[in-house]
Protein backbone atom coordinates (compact mmCIF):
# COMPACT_ATOMS: atom_id res chain seq x y z
CA UNK A 1 0.00 0.00 0.00
CA UNK A 2 1.51 2.93 -1.11
CA UNK A 3 1.97 6.88 0.03
CA UNK A 4 -0.30 9.34 -1.12
CA UNK A 5 2.59 11.98 -1.67
CA UNK A 6 1.04 14.94 -3.68
CA UNK A 7 -2.57 13.98 -3.50
CA UNK A 8 -5.40 15.73 -2.16
CA UNK A 9 -6.10 12.58 0.57
CA UNK A 10 -3.71 11.47 2.88
CA UNK A 11 -3.48 7.28 2.48
CA UNK A 12 -6.26 5.55 3.68
CA UNK A 13 -4.96 2.27 3.25
CA UNK A 14 -4.11 1.49 6.84
CA UNK A 15 -7.21 2.13 7.96
CA UNK A 16 -8.75 -0.59 4.94
CA UNK A 17 -6.17 -3.14 6.01
CA UNK A 18 -6.77 -2.14 10.17
CA UNK A 19 -10.38 -2.99 9.72
CA UNK A 20 -9.79 -6.40 7.55
CA UNK A 21 -7.85 -7.25 10.43
CA UNK A 22 -10.47 -6.50 12.96
CA UNK A 23 -12.76 -9.13 10.79
CA UNK A 24 -9.92 -11.71 10.25
CA UNK A 25 -9.25 -11.72 13.80
CA UNK A 26 -12.84 -12.55 14.87
CA UNK A 27 -12.94 -15.14 11.96
CA UNK A 28 -9.61 -17.09 12.45
CA UNK A 29 -11.10 -18.65 15.81
CA UNK A 30 -13.99 -19.76 14.60
CA UNK A 31 -12.74 -21.06 11.34
CA UNK A 32 -9.81 -23.30 13.37
CA UNK A 33 -12.53 -24.26 15.60
CA UNK A 34 -11.33 -22.52 18.80
CA UNK A 35 -14.56 -20.51 19.08
CA UNK A 36 -18.32 -21.78 18.90
CA UNK A 37 -19.41 -20.93 15.43
CA UNK A 38 -22.24 -19.11 17.09
CA UNK A 39 -19.44 -16.60 17.48
CA UNK A 40 -19.65 -16.02 13.98
CA UNK A 41 -22.68 -13.85 14.03
CA UNK A 42 -19.60 -10.88 16.06
CA UNK A 43 -18.54 -10.77 11.99
CA UNK A 44 -21.88 -8.90 11.63
CA UNK A 45 -21.43 -5.88 12.89
CA UNK A 46 -17.19 -6.06 12.24
CA UNK A 47 -18.45 -6.68 8.83
CA UNK A 48 -20.57 -3.85 8.23
CA UNK A 49 -18.54 -1.36 10.10
CA UNK A 50 -15.34 -2.56 7.98
CA UNK A 51 -17.15 -2.74 4.79
CA UNK A 52 -17.73 1.29 5.03
CA UNK A 53 -14.51 1.74 6.34
CA UNK A 54 -12.90 -0.03 3.06
CA UNK A 55 -15.62 1.36 0.48
CA UNK A 56 -14.73 4.97 1.70
CA UNK A 57 -10.76 4.06 1.52
CA UNK A 58 -11.27 2.72 -1.22
CA UNK A 59 -13.36 5.32 -3.40
CA UNK A 60 -10.01 7.68 -1.85
CA UNK A 61 -7.38 5.50 -2.84
CA UNK A 62 -9.32 5.97 -6.53
CA UNK A 63 -8.91 9.15 -6.09
CA UNK A 64 -5.70 10.14 -5.36
CA UNK A 65 -4.62 7.81 -8.26
CA UNK A 66 -3.84 4.60 -6.99
CA UNK A 67 -5.88 1.96 -9.34
CA UNK A 68 -4.87 -1.46 -7.75
CA UNK A 69 -4.68 -0.56 -3.82
CA UNK A 70 -8.54 1.34 -4.07
CA UNK A 71 -10.34 -1.61 -6.36
CA UNK A 72 -8.93 -4.33 -4.14
CA UNK A 73 -10.23 -2.26 -1.29
CA UNK A 74 -13.87 -1.89 -2.60
CA UNK A 75 -13.76 -5.55 -3.25
CA UNK A 76 -12.70 -6.25 -0.09
CA UNK A 77 -16.24 -4.00 1.10
CA UNK A 78 -17.65 -6.11 -1.31
CA UNK A 79 -16.67 -9.21 0.05
CA UNK A 80 -17.38 -8.00 3.73
CA UNK A 81 -20.91 -7.31 3.23
CA UNK A 82 -20.95 -10.78 1.41
CA UNK A 83 -19.61 -12.11 4.95
CA UNK A 84 -21.95 -9.96 7.03
CA UNK A 85 -25.23 -11.19 4.55
CA UNK A 86 -24.28 -14.80 5.05
CA UNK A 87 -23.37 -14.52 9.13
CA UNK A 88 -27.30 -12.80 9.30
CA UNK A 89 -29.10 -14.68 7.09
CA UNK A 90 -27.68 -17.99 8.15
CA UNK A 91 -28.33 -17.04 11.69
CA UNK A 92 -32.20 -15.94 11.01
CA UNK A 93 -33.04 -19.43 9.21
CA UNK A 94 -33.11 -17.34 6.10
CA UNK A 95 -30.04 -18.51 3.99
CA UNK A 96 -29.58 -22.49 3.61
CA UNK A 97 -26.82 -23.55 6.29
CA UNK A 98 -24.36 -24.86 3.38
CA UNK A 99 -23.74 -22.28 0.76
CA UNK A 100 -20.05 -23.81 -0.29
CA UNK A 101 -20.97 -24.44 -3.28
CA UNK A 102 -21.22 -21.22 -4.49
CA UNK A 103 -19.23 -19.64 -2.11
CA UNK A 104 -16.11 -21.73 -3.69
CA UNK A 105 -16.62 -19.90 -6.68
CA UNK A 106 -17.38 -16.64 -5.50
CA UNK A 107 -13.55 -17.52 -3.35
CA UNK A 108 -12.10 -18.83 -6.65
CA UNK A 109 -12.49 -15.85 -8.64
CA UNK A 110 -11.58 -13.81 -5.20
CA UNK A 111 -8.67 -15.59 -5.13
CA UNK A 112 -7.30 -15.46 -8.98
CA UNK A 113 -8.42 -11.64 -9.09
CA UNK A 114 -5.89 -11.42 -5.70
CA UNK A 115 -3.21 -13.31 -7.31
CA UNK A 116 -3.04 -11.43 -10.32
CA UNK A 117 -3.14 -8.17 -8.46
CA UNK A 118 -0.14 -9.75 -6.27
CA UNK A 119 2.66 -9.20 -9.53
CA UNK A 120 1.64 -5.52 -9.41
CA UNK A 121 2.94 -5.66 -5.26
CA UNK A 122 6.31 -6.78 -7.04
CA UNK A 123 6.56 -3.06 -7.16
CA UNK A 124 5.93 -1.54 -3.76
CA UNK A 125 7.44 -2.37 -0.22
CA UNK A 126 7.68 -6.20 0.59
CA UNK A 127 5.90 -5.98 3.73
CA UNK A 128 2.85 -5.48 1.26
CA UNK A 129 4.00 -8.04 -0.69
CA UNK A 130 3.85 -10.05 2.04
CA UNK A 131 -0.03 -9.66 2.55
CA UNK A 132 -0.76 -10.24 -0.89
CA UNK A 133 0.75 -13.64 -0.52
CA UNK A 134 -0.93 -14.68 2.64
CA UNK A 135 -3.82 -13.32 1.45
CA UNK A 136 -3.70 -15.02 -2.26
CA UNK A 137 -3.18 -18.47 0.38
CA UNK A 138 -5.99 -17.82 2.23
CA UNK A 139 -8.77 -16.98 -0.58
CA UNK A 140 -7.58 -19.82 -3.18
CA UNK A 141 -7.21 -22.38 -0.48
CA UNK A 142 -10.46 -21.49 1.02
CA UNK A 143 -12.01 -22.39 -2.34
CA UNK A 144 -10.50 -25.36 -2.84
CA UNK A 145 -12.53 -26.37 1.03
CA UNK A 146 -15.73 -24.61 -0.45
CA UNK A 147 -15.45 -26.89 -3.95
CA UNK A 148 -14.22 -29.92 -2.40
CA UNK A 149 -15.17 -30.18 1.13
CA UNK A 150 -11.57 -31.58 1.82
CA UNK A 151 -10.60 -30.82 5.06
CA UNK A 152 -7.03 -30.19 4.80
CA UNK A 153 -7.94 -26.84 2.77
CA UNK A 154 -9.69 -25.53 5.36
CA UNK A 155 -7.28 -25.93 8.06
CA UNK A 156 -4.34 -24.27 5.49
CA UNK A 157 -6.88 -21.46 4.81
CA UNK A 158 -7.77 -20.85 8.44
CA UNK A 159 -4.36 -21.49 9.67
CA UNK A 160 -3.23 -18.91 7.29
CA UNK A 161 -5.10 -16.32 8.74
CA UNK A 162 -2.67 -15.30 11.17
CA UNK A 163 -0.34 -14.81 9.05
CA UNK A 164 -2.71 -12.09 7.05
CA UNK A 165 -3.42 -10.39 10.42
CA UNK A 166 0.69 -9.90 11.18
CA UNK A 167 1.19 -8.26 7.62
CA UNK A 168 -1.60 -6.23 7.75
CA UNK A 169 -0.09 -4.65 11.20
CA UNK A 170 3.27 -4.61 10.31
CA UNK A 171 2.08 -2.73 6.91
CA UNK A 172 -0.48 -0.61 8.37
CA UNK A 173 1.75 0.41 11.74
CA UNK A 174 4.72 1.49 9.09
CA UNK A 175 2.43 3.49 6.17
CA UNK A 176 1.40 5.65 9.62
CA UNK A 177 4.15 5.38 11.54
CA UNK A 178 6.89 6.18 8.41
CA UNK A 179 4.67 8.85 7.42
CA UNK A 180 4.00 10.57 10.94
CA UNK A 181 7.75 10.63 11.23
CA UNK A 182 8.83 11.55 8.17
CA UNK A 183 11.42 8.72 7.87
CA UNK A 184 11.68 4.89 8.54
CA UNK A 185 10.38 3.74 12.20
CA UNK A 186 8.64 0.71 10.91
CA UNK A 187 10.89 -1.16 7.99
CA UNK A 188 8.10 -2.38 4.66
CA UNK A 189 11.30 -3.86 2.96
CA UNK A 190 12.83 -2.88 -0.71
CA UNK A 191 10.42 -3.94 -3.84
CA UNK A 192 11.08 -6.69 -5.46
CA UNK A 193 11.47 -5.14 -8.94
CA UNK A 194 11.49 -1.22 -10.06
CA UNK A 195 8.41 0.29 -11.23
CA UNK A 196 8.38 0.69 -14.66
CA UNK A 197 6.38 2.99 -16.90
CA UNK A 198 4.31 1.51 -19.79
Amino acid sequence: MSYSEGHPFANPGPAGLMVLGFYLGCLWPVATGNAPHEMATVLVPLGVAGSVVQLVAGVICLRNHEIMNGNILLAFSAFMILGVGENLLKALHIMPPNTMAVDGWVFLIMGVLMCGFTVGHLTVPRAAFFFMITTDIFFMFAAFYFLTANQIFWNIASWDLPLVVVSIVWVALGIVLNTHFGRTVVPLGKPFCPRVKI
